[in-house]
């Protein structure tokens, strides 16, 4: 195992929203860490709170409704949660960058798809020339806050209006064909509304690529689109990302899509964590009675004969979540200790954490 400090890590986060005077729980003592060059798929059902976790670690969160009550997201050892918003936007889209789950709205639709991608070409050019971002604890460099903010502004960077240079339509061009966009030289002057979703998609993983981020999120990349095109997608994401060397937290409520590109998988359940494995350890050797009800409701193919059997009841009322296990109204091996104490996320065995009581440390 390596001694190095994770690219991100995430230690007690907790986060809610507030609805009608009421504080509705997304996140609850969150803790999670990537290492660099890794795909980790954080799974779960709908209102797990994985995309909160997502725009947490971004930066985008509404505030209000949302709050962050308490937490660290620590990306290579800087607590992204203490340093100033303009400081901020260091990190993202440059350093962090982010896949939406739906491109259309994403996109701008009023400037063509090659002036998008050029303009985040242009900021990653722009980033390397102002340096790297050497950040600590005390705040970045200012030279580089100013430089950028000023260029940011400019003509130069957006909009293009399609009279970017040379140069920069070459990268874009190129770029378009590293993500298998058929005729990228005509496509750079089509606009988001005049192509199809799996045409978009691809735009979105360009733009995000383009800047060579160390951090990948990715949003449910693929909800949208069909079988066929999900495929090419997912493939077309692992190389590049195995191309870059970028990390790539992936979010998902798809356990094959999370089966085919991550190499650990973090499944949560009503704002937990309550399992981290690596992603062969998660399917032949699942330990959470959610993970274990999760994976008996895929059926393994069209002659599968077992009974797909689906989880009982419902996810509890995050304005008013129990005070144990948040599953053990649903769960078959409930025990009382289980309604009264919350069990916390433990190493079982090398790279495998569970919360749960039916396994001691």
């Amino acid at each position: 195992m390596s001694n190095r400090s994770p690219l991100l890590e995430i230690r007690g986060l907790s986060v809610s929203y507030e609805r009608e005077g009421k504080n509705i729980l997304a996140l609850d003592d969150v803790n999670l860490s990537i290492d660099s060059n890794t795909v980790v798929a954080v799974v779960g059902e709908s209102g797990c709170g994985k995309s909160t976790l997502a725009l947490s670690i971004i930066g985008l969160l509404p505030i209000p409704p949302a709050k962050i009550h308490s937490g660290e997201i620590h990306y290579k050892s800087v607590d992204l949660l203490r340093v100033k918003e303009r400081e901020r936007r260091l990190f993202r889209g440059t350093e962090i960058a982010m896949i939406f789950q739906e491109p259309l709205t994403s996109l701008n639709p009023v400037y063509r798809v090659g002036d998008q991608v050029a303009e985040a070409i242009s900021i990653r050019k722009l980033r390397e020339k102002v340096g790297s971002l050497q950040l600590s604890a005390d705040g970045p460099m200012q030279k580089v806050y100013n430089t950028k903010s000023r260029l940011s502004t400019s003509r130069f960077v957006f909009p293009f209006r399609s009279r970017y240079s040379g140069e920069i339509r070459r990268e874009v061009v190129d770029m378009l064909r590293k993500v298998r966009i058929p005729d990228p030289e005509q496509i750079v002057n089509r606009y988001p509304f005049e192509l199809s979703g799996g045409m978009r998609q691809r735009i979105m993983i360009a733009m995000a690529l383009s800047q060579k981020p160390s951090l990948l999120i990715a949003d449910e990349p693929t909800t949208a689109l069909d079988v066929t095109t999900q495929a090419q997608v997912l493939k077309l994401m692992k190389e590049l990302m195995d191309e870059a060397r970028t990390s790539v937290l992936l979010i998902t409520h798809d356990l094959g899509v999370a089966s085919e590109v991550a190499d650990r998988v973090i499944v949560m359940y009503a704002g937990d964590v309550i399992e981290d494995t690596d992603v062969y350890k998660l399917f032949k050797e699942p330990l959470h009675p959610y993970t274990k009800g999760l994976l008996s409701c895929i059926p393994s193919g069209p002659k599968d004969i077992r009974k797909i059997t689906p989880i009982p009841g419902s996810i509890p009322d995050m304005r008013n979540p129990p005070p144990g296990c948040k599953f053990s109204s649903r769960c078959p091996y409930v025990m009382e200790t289980c309604r009264t104490t919350k069990p916390p996320l433990i190493q079982v065995s090398e790279n495998h954490k569970v919360a749960c009581f039916l396994y001691p440390k």
